[in-house]
């Protein structure tokens, strides 16, 4: 893949620009959503294409596994889209990735998906993208995560061709979302951002992204999840979580997401719950490779003065996860039995997954072991 290649999609972003699909001249629309986004907003999305032949699958779910991934492929394939448009959170988006995937390529699976080959996507249809929530920012990323039927496991995958063409950013969708999953989604961003931030892969475009999506969601995170009818801070977030999907898209996340995928494929938490957990602890293990980029990160959010940037943002981070109502501990929300029944699952899964060769500091089995039972007993990492 490369990573000195920005991609970008053409963005419409600012309150009423649902309306731009009345530009879309597209013929055969198939529409990835779930149940509830269909039931809050078809009506508005169906007024749009009057004229147009529509097959809505509202079958995602979170999560969503291969094989209703797959599904959606094959019905796709049946109907014949000239447009494939994806409206929801994360899950919906990436299954709508997945979907456009095994539409554009009947001979591949979905495990065939890879950010190293180049497959021609695109040759029968366009992609679009319209978020519903402010966190994944999947709407401007290569990647998508896949849950293995049967096992559980969150699958990473990804091609540089899954990133649609069009994004429609609009902050009244996201004006309903209940507190805990803006604060959820919120903090996800804020990995996202961060990862991103200090991944040896991060550059001078992705940076410029990164630490704005930062300063954006410390300051504008909290008034959201506390006012949800606070229009700007909702423009902010929905705002912050793009630029950061940009950030990451265009560099990479590291072992907070690691961690993250492997805790929601256990324990089945929610992604934003399961990463923000885990980013305090991943921080202060990469210390040794990026307090320099702690202090950037600082610098952005106005602190010039501190004599440990690790501890102070640190501090900043669990101090935010407070605020909006999420936990700083796996204790607090796994009991000591289902730890000690699950904990050896955990590492398996961790051990395995892609993103762990991105992270600015190299992690082995050991290290993850001691990383799950410090932020299990909201230990700082000392090694």
């Amino acid at each position: 893949m490369a990573f000195n290649r920005i991609k970008i999609p053409v963005i419409y972003h600012g309150k009423g620009t649902l309306k731009e699909l009345k530009s879309f001249r597209h013929q055969r629309i198939f529409i990835v959503t779930d149940k509830t986004i269909w039931e809050l907003f078809g009506k508005k999305i169906s007024k749009y294409f009057k004229k147009q032949e529509i097959m809505v699958f509202d079958e995602v779910e979170p999560d969503p596994t291969d094989t209703i991934i797959t599904k959606g492929g094959d019905l796709a394939r049946e109907f014949k889209p000239d447009l494939i448009l994806g409206i929801g959170g994360g899950s919906v988006l990436d299954a709508a990735k997945g979907i456009f995937f095994l539409y554009e390529r009947e001979d591949k699976t979905l495990y065939d998906m890879s950010p190293f080959t180049f497959f021609k996507l695109g040759k029968k249809s366009k992609f679009a993208l319209i978020p519903t929530t402010s966190g994944t920012g999947s709407e401007n990323t290569w990647g998508i995560v896949v849950t293995k039927t049967g096992t559980g496991q969150k699958v990473p995958l990804g091609s540089y061709e899954v990133i649609p063409s069009t994004v429609i950013l609009d902050p009244n969708l996201p004006l309903g979302m209940p507190p805990k999953l803006t604060a959820e989604t919120g903090i996800d961003a804020l990995v996202h951002a961060v990862e991103a931030e200090i991944n040896a892969l991060n550059n001078d475009f992705t940076e410029a992204l990164n630490l704005h999506a930062i300063k954006l969601l410390f300051k504008y995170l909290p008034v959201a999840v506390q006012d949800g009818s606070n229009e700007e801070a909702r423009q902010k977030v929905h705002n912050a979580a793009s630029l950061a999907g940009i950030g990451f898209a265009n560099s990479s996340c590291g072992i907070a997401h690691s961690c993250g995928h492997s805790l929601g494929g256990v324990f089945h938490f929610s992604h934003g719950i399961s990463v923000g957990v885990m980013l305090p602890y991943i921080l202060e293990f990469n210390k040794p490779e990026c307090e320099n980029k702690y202090i950037d990160i600082l610098e952005a959010l106005n602190v010039t003065d501190s004599k440990d940037p690790t501890a102070q943002l640190v501090m900043m981070v669990k101090d935010l996860l407070k605020t909006v109502n999420l936990p700083t501990s796996l204790k607090e929300i796994i009991s000591e039995a289902d730890w000690k029944k699950n904990f050896e699952k955990l590492i398996e899964f961790v051990v395995t997954d892609q993103l762990n060769a991105f992270n600015p500091r190299a992690a082995e089995e050991e290290d993850f072991r001691k990383i799950f039972q410090y932020a299990y007993e909201e230990k700082s990492v000392d090694w």
